[in-house]
């Protein structure tokens, strides 16, 4: 799996999460299960 530069990934069992400062190819897994990409979080406009 390839791991995105400035993207955040967690782990819904313990609530880890973590910010991808250095891109690259690794399987990011805590206790085994996989970890998931966050979707980024959708601001209200500052109009």
């Amino acid at each position: 799996m390839a791991v995105q530069l400035g993207k955040r990934y967690k782990d819904e069992t313990t609530g880890i999460e973590l910010l991808v400062i250095k891109a690259g190819t690794c399987d990011l897994a805590v206790g085994g299960r996989p970890m998931e990409l966050m979707q980024p979080k959708v601001l209200p406009s500052a109009d």
